[in-house]
């Protein structure tokens, strides 16, 4: 099915139905911005060497106890 095709049906779609459709599409478009950020967080953190910001094995092991 094209996306012309899903806007046609779209638009024979009661309110309600396409109201629900919306929610749904923007609750697809925020996961997808949110997984965008947390990837690139992950990776700044990850490539990030300054040891100054970083935990040593052995407090990390005392964080534990």
């Amino acid at each position: 099915m094209t996306v012309a095709e899903l806007m046609r049906e779209v638009v024979n779609l009661p309110v309600p139905q396409q109201n629900e459709l919306a929610a749904y599409l923007l609750h697809l478009r925020l996961q997808l911005l949110q997984d965008s950020v947390w990837r690139s967080e992950l990776t700044r953190r990850i490539d990030d060497r300054d040891p100054s910001r970083g935990v040593s094995l052995e407090d990390w092991r005392k964080s534990l106890t």
